[in-house]
């Protein structure tokens, strides 16, 4: 698609290409078609419904109808207005802020509503994603991950939803990382309304975004088309604990269709909460991962070569044997001597192995022989 002749958009075509959004009938890819076609927003806004609907391929009466909901510009400027005084910036298509990966994608928001830093976010993500009701377990995993993820560099996106997306998005923020919220409502709107304060930390060491306008309220209908945007800006995709309807199901599917990397943490064989993710893995459509030591490992090649993230990142690998001490301190602190009866290694072995994970920052020694994850 070729880009308007501004360089970004100016506050009259910002109002204009939120005018047409708002146009019934139009949507985010006639919007930009529009846009490319006649070169600016105020020049979609000033063009004979004529050409408004030979350009879209439709009748007269239906390009009469989107000129006139255009040219109603009075509620497209408070909604613009109510962007400011959040303290948000209305990012387009077109400008320099919109994150370039979500651009490629089939169906990109022609704009978004963001609040927080104004820095290049979006360039390295991981989204993390799962269902509402989760476990104990899969919600200590989601954030243990997040945070992991996020201490390298790497940015976790997520929805802000409870159970996963929650954990997920306090990980990131505890190890000092990024994290992004992709609303599915405005982005004034707090829900769900016990992440209030979550919201706000996001705010200050993140990002939260939206394609809605201020104002709009939850509705069912916007969460599958959030989900677009969360694969959308992500490197890769991981699905921790999901049902046979899940909406992180929609999540994988689309991450797959963009051509995204799609990650899956195996759960209970034979639970409600699990069968979507452990279908995933079964028939092929996600690498199965248990840490975000893997997760980066499958990524490295598209992290690895930028050389301002790469200074950041360290991506331990874990061989079997390691892995198997790993998963052995999943539920806490262990005795060394527990570990050796467990593993059934020798104990030089197990020695010689923790040391190596000690090194690469993955556990630490505690009083009494005992080793935990960091």
């Amino acid at each position: 698609m070729n880009r308007p002749s501004i360089s970004g958009l100016d506050r009259i075509n910002k109002v204009a290409l939120i005018a047409i959004l708002s146009a019934p009938g139009v949507g985010n890819r006639r919007a930009i078609e529009l846009v490319s076609l006649f070169e600016t927003p105020d020049a979609v806004i000033g063009a004979p419904a004529r050409e408004i609907a030979q350009a879209l391929s439709v009748n007269i009466q239906i390009g009469k109808s989107i000129v006139q909901s255009c040219r109603n510009l009075e509620a497209a400027e408070k909604i613009l207005d109510n962007t400011d005084k959040f303290g948000a910036e209305f990012v387009s298509f077109w400008d320099e802020r919109y994150p370039e990966r979500l651009k490629k994608i089939h169906d990109p928001p022609a704009a978004l509503y963001i609040s927080g830093e104004d820095s290049p976010l979006y360039d390295y993500s991981v989204a993390i994603v799962g269902t509402r009701g989760a476990t104990d377990h899969a919600k200590s995993m989601a954030f243990r991950i997040g945070r992991d993820i996020a201490a390298t560099g790497v940015t976790v996106v997520s929805g802000l939803a409870l159970g996963i997306d929650t954990s997920a998005h306090e990980g990131a923020l505890q190890a000092g990382g990024r994290t992004v919220a992709v609303f599915g409502c405005g982005i004034d709107v707090v829900y769900p309304p016990s992440n209030a304060k979550l919201i706000e930390r996001i705010r200050h060491q993140g990002a939260i975004m939206s394609e809605y306008p201020p104002g709009k309220q939850p509705n069912p209908g916007f969460f599958p088309s959030r989900n677009r945007i969360i694969s959308g800006l992500s490197l890769g995709v991981l699905v921790v604990e999901a049902g046979r309807k899940s909406g992180a199901l929609i999540t994988a599917r689309l991450a797959l269709e963009q051509g995204r990397e799609l990650f899956a943490l195996p759960g209970l064989a034979g639970a409600h909460r699990t069968v979507g993710v452990n279908n995933l893995l079964r028939d092929g459509s996600a690498h199965l991962v248990e840490s975000g030591a893997e997760i980066l490992d499958h990524l490295r090649s598209q992290i690895a070569p930028v050389t301002n993230v790469a200074a950041t990142l360290t991506l331990p690998r874990l061989d079997d044997s390691e892995f198997s001490i790993y998963n052995l301190l999943e539920d806490g602190p262990r005795q060394i001597d527990q570990l050796i009866r467990n593993s059934d290694m020798k104990a030089v072995e197990v020695n010689r192995l923790l040391t190596s994970m000690q090194l690469k920052g993955l556990i630490r020694q505690l009083p009494g022989a005992r080793v935990e994850r960091v």
